[in-house]
């Protein structure tokens, strides 16, 4: 199953500063989600700054309106330098180099940083490369961010419910601050944080929830969007109610003939396979809903599916910045107690 995801991840060759350098090397600075891109402004301004924002501000699956993977910036190869130089996100474009290749390089000016270098001879190759190995930097960008973001949330990590979490299922998440303990089960926990927020001149609500469900291993069907879909209506009918008498969580699969059905892909965590699911929730007998992200994988040992989702209410915000975090805290799950710092 892995091999409908692992050659994105070698389509990029990595390349990493030796110790003594990443020591003395400042901090990475730039806003969240946001990408640095290095190109002439000529460029920038015609065919291959067109392609670069196709790939980098194309929709973030899942979410109920249109927001941009990445924040994108850009500035001139000659103006890359001071504190430009130091931003954690770096696509930088070379239009005349020797050959066509795609570089990724750690740490280069400042600690957390990666760089992807796009390189051909002329700007037509150049577009081309970059649409072949879209998926792939795709791929290492959000990897990138959830690391930068994960690491955030590991230093705000509530150690009682990462405890209770841990010895009631047996598994580890990194769980930030603020976060309640709405049902905590042999197979099954709901976690919810809300908070107010300010936006548009006011104060609004945001729920944000995680759910961690367990349940028997079968077969390789369940590797498959509607299998976990359904898997997921299955708990949240019954364990999950919505704000309104007899309401309950379900996952939105369509609108008025629009197709609404979750997209889930492969992808690994910490050496294992998993599967990545973004959607839409709502709740059956309620106005209410927003988006969902769900991480599953194998429990060998136990022979069990383990699911971690995280879901958010914010109907006054943009998504993206609340599914980034849900996303990195899910992408924390490991198996058994909690990793010793």
């Amino acid at each position: 199953m892995m091999a409908r995801f692992l050659p994105f991840l070698f389509l990029i060759v990595v390349l990493v500063g030796c110790k003594g350098d990443r020591d003395r090397l400042p901090g990475s600075a730039g806003g969240q989600d946001e990408v640095l891109v290095v190109m002439p402004k000529g460029h920038w301004e015609s065919e291959p700054g067109a392609a670069v924002r196709a790939l980098l501000q194309q929709p973030l699956a899942g979410l109920p309106q249109h927001e941009a993977m990445f924040r994108v910036a850009q500035c001139k190869p000659e103006d890359f330098a001071s504190l430009l130089q130091l931003h954690h996100t770096v696509l930088f474009a070379d239009l005349d180099a020797n050959r066509s290749e795609v570089r990724s390089l750690k740490e280069v000016h400042a600690l957390g940083q990666l760089i992807v270098r796009v390189e051909a001879p002329d700007p037509v190759s150049w577009i081309a490369l970059l649409r072949e190995r879209g998926e792939g930097i795709i791929t290492i960008f959000e990897a990138h961010h959830r690391e930068r973001t994960g690491a955030q949330v590991k230093r705000e990590v509530d150690e009682r419910v990462v405890s209770a979490v841990q010895q009631r299922l047996g598994v580890t998440l990194d769980i930030p601050g603020g976060y309640r303990v709405m049902t905590l089960e042999d197979d099954f926990a709901w976690l919810q944080r809300d908070r107010v927020m300010a936006g548009s001149g006011m104060e609004h609500n945001v729920i944000e929830g995680l759910l961690i469900h367990r349940h028997p291993y079968t077969s390789d069907t369940i590797w498959s969007v509607p299998s976990l879909v359904a898997l997921r209506d299955t708990v949240t009918r019954s364990r999950v109610p919505g704000p309104d008498p007899g309401s309950y969580m379900v996952v939105q699969k369509d609108f008025e003939g629009i197709d609404l059905m979750p997209r889930g892909r492969a992808t690994e965590l910490g050496g294992r396979y998993a599967y990545l699911m973004r959607g839409l929730f709502g709740m059956e007998g309620a106005k209410m809903g927003g988006p969902f992200v769900s991480l599953s994988t194998l429990d060998a040992k136990d022979d069990r599916i383990i699911t971690v989702e995280g879901f958010v209410y914010a109907p006054q915000f943009d998504k993206r910045p609340y599914v980034r975090e849900l996303e990195a805290i899910i992408f924390s799950l490991r198996k058994g107690a909690k990793e010793n710092p």
